[in-house]
């Protein structure tokens, strides 16, 4: 009876420990894959407040890199965008997320659909957000 209850409790905490590992961890998760056919450099995740921007590696034509993103300044509300420049320097701006809080988090993947002649980047975004309230 002893090695059944043992048992079970060691599963509960095996349990609520991958619970909390793989379903609750802060921030954001983003995969980002080029479809384009150039390697695509340049691209900085940001919001408002953030204490440096996030740079987001170049990407080969046909591969995909991943992010972890936890916002750890004071703000209330808030947005996600990606920022880039243009081959004439025009800074360009997409939104990932249009409206989050402190204590959100999910998964998203941004797909880089194509790039111009003059480097504009056609992309496309799907995030699943949480909430901790």
């Amino acid at each position: 009876m002893k090695k059944v209850i043992g048992v079970i409790l060691v599963l509960g905490i095996i349990g609520s420990g991958s619970y909390f590992l793989l379903f609750k961890q802060e921030g954001f998760e983003f995969t980002v894959k080029n479809q384009t056919n150039k390697e695509i450099t340049g691209l900085y995740l940001t919001y408002n407040h953030i204490n440096s921007d996030i740079k987001i590696p170049s990407i080969q034509p046909g591969e995909e890199t991943k992010l972890h993103v936890t916002p750890t300044e004071d703000f209330g509300e808030n947005s996600m965008k990606i920022q880039y420049k243009d081959s004439k320097g025009k800074q360009h701006t997409e939104y990932v997320i249009g409206y989050f809080e402190k204590g959100y988090s999910g998964e998203g993947k941004i797909t880089l659909e194509s790039i111009n002649k003059n480097g504009e980047i056609q992309m496309k975004s799907k995030i699943l957000l949480d909430s901790t309230d």
